[in-house]
């Protein structure tokens, strides 16, 4: 049966995508197989209508990484080697983009949100402590068996 008959039956036609890969990125030794691998997938949405907007969770099932942190690790050495640039858009979208220009403004709000986000983190944790609820030990006598 040919694929014009089968599409007039009903049937559904699985398309094929491809995406052209350079050679020098299959032979890279300094990425992983999951970076690479990452880089492709969201290189072949470079030209979206609104450009690559996709999801950890879309990353995670096309992967199959479990954990959101391997992909944030994963985008930040895409990021360090100037392969691209992310900016989260909400929660979970992020914005890609591969263009130089785009990709320093990216990386300039990324690192002041991560400053922002220090900041933030350390005035929590220097919050001064109430006094009223501090127990001082030597307010109470302490008392052990082998005193007596």
């Amino acid at each position: 049966m040919s694929l014009f008959q089968s599409i007039l039956r009903g049937g559904f036609v699985k398309m094929k995508y491809f995406e052209k890969v350079d050679v020098e990125l299959i032979h890279n030794k300094v990425l992983t197989a999951n970076e690479k691998m990452i880089f492709i997938i969201c290189y072949s949405f470079r030209n979206a209508p609104r450009g690559c907007r996709v999801s950890y969770q879309y990353l995670k099932d096309r992967t199959g990484i479990k954990d959101s942190r391997t992909i944030t690790k994963i985008l930040d050495r895409l990021t360090l080697f100037g392969m691209l640039a992310r900016k989260q858009i909400n929660k979970k979208t992020l914005h890609i983009v591969f263009d130089k220009p785009t990709m320093q403004d990216y990386i300039l709000d990324n690192i002041n949100m991560r400053n922002a986000q220090k900041k933030a983190y350390a005035k929590r944790k220097n919050k001064p402590v109430d006094k009223a609820k501090i127990i001082r030990l030597k307010d109470y006598l302490v008392v052990s068996k082998n005193a007596e």
